[in-house]
């Protein structure tokens, strides 16, 4: 009974962040449009350039929502973890997008150092004027820290009702809040530029500007691209360690032994555990693997475990 109330529970905020992305994916369309047009109008490439990053704004939207009910799929045969790592595939997908971006506004910004053309500040101005507001408004609504709560509904767990079991904060949804923000200071980025070019006429800040923006998106991506890319390597999770897990293991009453301890990621917030462990006392096997739950569980925030318990021989002399 309290599964089927928590399980409505998250579905119905899971609807309300859909409804919350879908507003913000509807904002930024609209913006990416407008600033295309501006942007090829007055030549600049300091708006151009955030253009592109809201282009990716758009695209990291389009793949949450579509991560979002994807990954509410129910495992099949074929696929027994479900589809949970759609999400790490999208975020991999929307930081390649964004280098490609970065390196063409790279590009395009030591031609016209060279060559800079003659730009209209005060569209520029007001377009960004009107993406900042834009920005604030997205990133009002995806959270005031990027986080997105999944509930993990295979969690085994004997927690009091009111309890909640909830995921850390979803790296494609954390990349797509930094987007949102970094576009904020892109716009802010692009008034300084038309504030600049307007007062002095100096068109060499527009392409300066431009290179500043270019590289803060690929420094930050990159750590992005790291981070999916070793959970796709099954890589152990930053915040556990093998070893404090295997002592914790040991330091259970009746635990002589642990190996081929294996930790990794299935999604953002989601990791397993399995394990070999040896038992001296053979009569209390259930009960050994109940506590080494709890402490998986509590300790480790760690709701997946697959432990196979084994019992000890001694050496033949």
């Amino acid at each position: 009974m309290l599964g089927k109330i928590q399980n409505k529970k998250d579905n119905e905020s899971l609807t309300h962040r859909a409804t919350k992305l879908t507003t913000v994916l509807l904002l930024t369309s609209f913006y990416f449009v407008v600033q295309i047009v501006v942007a090829a109008y007055t030549r600049s490439l300091a708006l151009l350039s955030d253009a592109g990053h809201m282009f990716a704004d758009v695209a990291g939207l389009a793949l949450i929502l579509f991560a979002l009910n994807y990954t509410r799929k129910p495992a099949t045969l074929k696929h027994t973890y479900g589809f949970y790592r759609i999400e790490i595939l999208a975020a991999l997908l929307n930081s390649l997008i964004l280098i490609l971006i970065s390196v063409y506004v790279l590009y395009e910004a030591g031609i016209r150092i060279f060559q800079p053309p003659e730009i209209h500040a005060l569209p520029v101005i007001v377009v960004a004027a009107v993406g900042l507001a834009v920005n604030f408004v997205g990133m009002r609504l995806l959270g005031s820290n990027g986080h997105f709560h999944v509930s993990n509904a295979n969690a085994s767990h004997e927690e009091s009702g009111d309890q909640e079991i909830h995921e850390e904060g979803s790296l494609i949804v954390r990349s797509a809040y930094l987007e949102v923000l970094s576009d904020m200071l892109g716009a802010a980025a692009v008034i300084a530029a038309g504030v600049i070019i307007f007062a002095t006429g100096f068109y060499l800040a527009d392409p300066l500007i431009s290179i500043g923006l270019a590289i803060f998106i690929l420094i930050r991506t990159w750590s992005l691209i790291k981070k999916s890319i070793h959970i796709l390597m099954e890589g152990v999770p930053a915040n556990i360690s093998p070893e404090e897990v295997k002592n914790a293991i040991l330091d259970i009453k009746g635990v002589t032994g642990v190996f081929d301890l294996h930790i990794w990621t299935i999604t953002s917030g989601m990791n397993a555990i399995s394990a070999h462990v040896v038992i001296i006392n053979r009569s209390r096997p259930s009960s050994i693997l109940q506590e080494i739950n709890a402490i998986l569980e509590k300790k480790f925030k760690v709701n997946h475990a697959t432990i196979q318990i084994e019992t000890y021989h001694s050496e033949p002399n």
